[in-house]
């Protein structure tokens, strides 16, 4: 994971693109969740999801992967949603 003060940069797919817009998200919460997720999990092919709260009753839950192999800040988001708890 990303320090705090590091720079990241987020790619969307296509799909995610419009499920951002359809779910109203907001980029600067998936951003707070990959630099100081609450927890994170490994998920199969390469994935992290991690999940952090945003405010009482409201969390959000992303899944990415690094994009690449060298150590850069670059992020893929496959998918990200609020839910209502981590």
């Amino acid at each position: 994971m990303p320090k705090k003060r590091d720079k990241i940069t987020l790619k969307f797919p296509n799909h995610m693109q419009d499920m951002i817009q359809f779910r109203e998200i907001n980029v600067d919460h998936v951003k707070l969740a990959i630099r100081e997720p609450d927890w994170t999990k490994d998920a199969m092919e390469g994935k992290i999801k991690v999940c952090k709260k945003i405010e009482d009753g409201k969390a959000i839950r992303v899944v990415y992967y690094k994009d690449g192999f060298r150590d850069t800040q670059e992020f893929m988001v496959i998918t990200a949603y609020y839910t209502s708890n981590c």
